[in-house]
């Protein structure tokens, strides 16, 4: 188990007091920070029998529970993930943000109520090493109604010892009553130059420009550089940076993209484009882009005929119809459909 730099302040904080530890721990923060690896490290740490030969407060790594726990195998701890979807699968690539792949994005589908109930044995039976219990659940947005009211009665009388750890991109999504039993944990970017130097050290360049398009999420960034995504997101932009002619013209542009790059699918298309119209928007309201500062030039040569407002709206239509790529009912009318919708908002601030 392994913490990154940017956790370790989090750690300790944590673990000042670990006999106060709350029994409900919601660790919250963008995609791409190690959520996952300090949930596991944190579980390792609850199960493990011999803390004190520990360093830094993590689990021994030694004894029975630390070697149960990373074959996959204790008995006092369950993970709980969409079962219809791929899971949280490694950090790296769990966590990426835009990774143009298969359109099915790692841990969709729904955390299903009986995934839920079926908890209440493990968590009101008793402990097989009659110690801590943990109940990891990732993520936490995808559990469906049915099963966040079920999790809300197990969370509101849990035995002494029980531990749950929710993982969540997306906590607003969460009932307000799973909240209010949770503690939060806020994972934070870290700095730009940091973030760049820890990316040399892994032997990554491009660190500055993967850390503008992945938000600043160092993971993500490493996930990008190792699977070659960075030239193919630099072809998306230059599509949406040249001059655009009509919406055809464009959609083909569009539509010729994702058959000559492999694994570029409509899903990360669409959220190509958001986070460009978020970044045109920013630049015409507040003068700044946050993806983008590589192509600022054309980013403003594309603002100045558009308005803030025209803008947003387009963000707020690439919002809602983002919900619906990954299965068309017609591709090519859902490229110059939402090629239509790009193009009205350049053209906002013409007379």
């Amino acid at each position: 188990m392994k913490l990154y730099f940017w956790q370790q302040s989090l750690w300790e904080r944590l673990l000042a007091e670990p006999g106060k530890l709350p029994h409900a721990l919601l660790l919250v923060g963008p995609k791409g920070l190690g959520k996952l690896a300090f949930a596991r490290a944190l579980a390792a740490r609850l199960l493990c029998e011999n803390v004190a030969s520990g360093e830094a407060g993590m689990a021994c790594g030694r004894c029975s529970a630390c070697i149960w726990q990373l074959s996959g195998n204790h008995p006092d701890f369950r993970l709980i993930q969409p079962e219809d979807g791929e899971g949280e699968g490694d950090e790296e690539s769990a966590e990426a943000t835009l990774p143009p792949g298969s359109g099915r994005k790692p841990g969709q589908g729904s955390i299903r109520i009986d995934q839920i109930r079926a908890l209440e044995d493990f968590v009101f039976v008793g402990s097989h090493r009659h110690g801590s219990r943990v109940v990891l659940i990732t993520p936490a947005e995808q559990i469906n109604p049915a099963g966040a009211n079920a999790l809300l009665k197990i969370l509101e009388e849990p035995p002494i010892n029980v531990y749950f750890i929710l993982i969540s991109s997306q906590w607003r999504r969460l009932l307000p009553t799973v909240l209010s039993r949770c503690r939060s944990i806020v994972f934070a970017r870290p700095e730009p130059a940091q973030a760049e130097r820890w990316l040399a050290d892994q032997g990554i360049a491009a660190g500055t420009e993967l850390l503008q398009l992945t938000g600043g999420a160092p993971l993500a960034a490493a996930d990008w550089a190792e699977q070659g995504w960075l030239e193919t997101y630099r072809k998306v932009i230059q599509a949406l940076a040249e001059e655009p002619v009509d919406p055809v013209a464009t959609a083909a542009k569009w539509a010729a993209l994702l058959k000559s790059e492999q694994g570029f699918a409509l899903p990360q298309l669409v959220e190509a484009v958001q986070k460009w119209v978020f970044d045109l928007s920013l630049l015409k309201i507040a003068g700044r882009c946050r993806y983008h500062g590589a192509w600022r030039d054309p980013l403003e040569r594309l603002a100045a005929n558009a308005t803030g407002t025209g803008l947003m709206n387009c963000y707020n239509d690439l919002l809602r119809i983002r919900a619906v790529a990954r299965h068309p009912l017609n591709t090519q009318l859902f490229l110059e459909d939402m090629a239509a919708r790009y193009l009205r908002a350049l053209a906002t601030g013409r007379s």
